[in-house]
């Protein structure tokens, strides 16, 4: 879309329409009294914890200069548990109800891009988190009226819970999409149960010490700005993860799924890693480049396990998008459906990632007081690599046991497969030796080529070079056992042939 166009549909705005997943879901809840009940029960519930504590601060012969922010703590506490767990419940299982295939919805039979019902579902999520929580505002505007509590404290606390909520409602339709079966989903409605427990109980212990330090009182500080700012983006960033990822989970198998989540990935891993290296830099300390580095391995990580189950053929329609010139060939072919371009994307991921810690580390003069040990720092950069190299290994192994053993089984087995084996492999020796009535704690911290989980266990310098180099050793060994599947991989990489033009039929 090209400026005059963006211009124009602006200008437009009379004519925009609304989201149709939203007007369905709002239809849907009005004529139901599922939300309507629950609301009602949420107003009861705090009418009678207010009317509770005016009672019984009436028998009080002292003024309670804390009235206001006690109320607003029970508040919170209602509205917390409340929207954080009744919300994404009620979401996910409209949406797990619809992508059902005996029901044919929106979700199979409609016009609606995978984005647009995405889209329609978290604004109706949102839509219903707004609901309540104007539901609670009077409640909260009360308690400013008496002790304990300010305004900025209170609408702070609200934005960031709003925010909380959003992402729980974005995780549950993440979870409703996956194409599992019930009993799989039912598992994913207890975890969900208990992590909205979680969520709750960690929510009332910020808010609790916000109120107790007072928002106020901290905005004219630099590092109150800075710390917002960064949970604010972790917020942001797991909304929209959770987003491309449901869009690519009902997108058609014809579709070019892995486009958009290997982007959105990509982009937001070089801004925060340039963010957070310029950082540690400017502070001198390289373990605040940490904080970014662990979690983009736990997430490369996940990732690797879902790109080792990607199939390998591409559809016409995905062929079509592929380019023609060899070099813009080489750059998409990471970002498009297929085991062997995700496994490319990964690989380069994890190396850049190593390299941009070992720089910033080197840049850092040794001779500045640092919070850890630079040997430590060291050790543990070797670790993740050797971790890194070993999850390859097994992931590879994976995919041609699932190629030569199981070719008619889907791709899903390779991911299966690897975990199986990375985790048979650490536990085959304590099996043995505990048969063998051998089995102590040394045997267990003893060297294990091979475990991936020994390489932490064992973190010293000398262990970590011999399992980097059985680790190496390893992945190259796999690499020409799967050699010739990678290759085909990369000549199948290509754009359809047109077809010749054929020649109108001579006139009689």
């Amino acid at each position: 879309m090209n400026l005059a166009a963006i211009r124009n549909h602006a200008l437009n705005w009379r004519e925009w329409e609304l989201n149709a997943i939203v007007i369905k879901e709002l239809r849907q809840g009005v004529r139901s009294w599922t939300v309507t009940g629950m609301l009602l029960l949420f107003l009861v519930v705090l009418f009678i914890v207010s009317l509770g504590f005016l009672v019984f601060s009436s028998f009080d012969t002292n003024p309670d200069m804390q009235l206001g922010g006690n109320m607003f703590t029970w508040f919170l506490g209602v509205l917390t548990f409340a929207s954080s767990f009744f919300i994404p419940l009620l979401l996910g299982a409209r949406v797990a109800y619809e992508r059902q295939e005996s029901n044919q919805d929106l979700l199979y039979v409609s016009t609606l891009t995978p984005f647009q019902i995405i889209l329609g579902k978290f604004l109706c999520g949102a839509y219903t988190t707004v609901l309540f929580f104007s539901a609670c505002m009077p409640f909260m505007a009360f308690t400013n009226l008496l002790r304990g509590v300010d305004l900025p404290t209170v609408f702070f606390i609200l934005f960031y819970l709003f925010l909380v909520v959003c992402g729980a409602n974005m995780i549950s339709i993440f979870l409703a999409c996956l194409p599992v079966s019930r009993a799989f989903k039912f598992l994913f409605l207890i975890y969900g149960i208990f992590q909205a427990c979680s969520v709750t109980g960690f929510a009332q212990a910020a808010n609790y010490n916000l109120l107790r330090s007072g928002v106020g009182a901290m905005m004219a500080q630099k590092e109150f700005w800075q710390a917002n700012a960064a949970i604010l983006g972790i917020i942001l960033f797991i909304i929209g993860l959770f987003f491309v990822l449901s869009v690519a989970l009902i997108s058609p198998p014809s579709a070019n799924r892995a486009l958009i989540p290997r982007l959105y990935l990509t982009g937001i891993w070089l801004v925060s890693g340039i963010g957070m290296a310029w950082l540690a830099i400017d502070k001198r300390e390289a373990i605040i480049l940490y904080a970014w580095f662990i979690p983009s391995f736990i997430i490369l990580g996940c990732a690797l396990l879902v790109v080792i189950s990607n199939q390998d053929q591409l559809s016409t329609r995905v062929r079509r998008t592929i380019p023609r010139h060899p070099l813009k060939r080489f750059l998409a072919f990471p970002f498009y459906n297929g085991a062997a371009g995700g496994l490319l994307w990964i690989f380069g991921l994890f190396f850049a990632t190593l390299c941009l810690q070992g720089l910033v580390d080197d840049l850092i003069p040794r001779r500045v007081p640092r919070l850890s040990n630079p040997e430590d720092q060291m050790n543990f950069l070797r670790s993740m690599a050797v971790t890194s190299l070993y999850a390859l290994d097994y992931c590879l192994l994976g995919r041609w046991l699932q190629r030569r053993f199981f070719p008619q089984r889907p791709a899903k087995l390779a991911g299966l497969l690897s975990v199986l084996l990375a985790g048979g492999w650490a536990l085959a020796p304590s099996i043995f030796l505990f048969f063998a009535n051998r089995l102590s704690w040394k045997s267990v911290d003893g060297f294990q080529p091979g475990n991936i989980f020994n390489v932490f266990t064992l973190n010293t310098a000398a262990y970590s070079w011999v399992h980097g180099w059985v680790a190496l050793t390893a992945l190259v060994l796999l690499l020409m056992l799967n050699a010739r599947w990678l290759l085909n991989q990369w000549r199948a990489f290509v754009p359809p042939t047109p077809a010749p033009a054929t020649e109108p039929p001579a006139a009689a």
